[in-house]
């Protein structure tokens, strides 16, 4: 297949975008170490581990090894939402009377972060152009029995 429009073109354009996914999930995990002393119920840690760490995760495995275009586009969901908590997280913690530099710092990398995955993530989806052509359906058939 051709390396500029088939399938497996994604995966060139898509490099940045699992670098700063690992990028992302290592900034996430010295997040969760420095505010893993909040006491929180067993199922929400669960799923803040599976946001946090196991969709990325699952998103750098499709990048690499699957190498289909909508994985891209998941990959800017995924951004989006976290950008979303990100911030929203920096707006309770500026709000806060005692602000944790250190949270905060780390809060807004991860923002950049998500960003920078929404960018040259929309920028790999939007500029995907591929060479093959979906097959077409037969011709039909437009010649009439002839009546008798």
């Amino acid at each position: 297949m051709d390396e500029c429009g088939s399938y497996s073109a994604v995966m060139p354009a898509s490099r940045p975008i699992i670098a700063l996914l690992v990028a992302l999930i290592a900034l996430e995990s010295v997040l969760f170490t420095v505010e893993s002393s909040l006491s929180v119920s067993t199922i929400r840690v669960g799923v803040l581990l599976g946001f946090l760490f196991g969709f990325p995760t699952l998103l750098v495995g499709g990048l690499v090894f699957i190498h289909q275009h909508w994985i891209v586009m998941a990959t800017v969901m995924y951004s989006t939402i976290a950008l979303a908590l990100d911030l929203a997280t920096i707006v309770q913690e500026a709000s806060q009377t005692s602000i944790r530099p250190l949270i905060l710092a780390l809060t807004m990398g991860s923002s950049l972060l998500n960003f920078l995955i929404m960018i040259f993530g929309g920028r790999c989806a939007l500029t995907f152009r591929p060479v093959e052509r979906p097959p077409g359906s037969p011709h039909p058939n437009l010649q009439f029995p002839s009546s008798s």
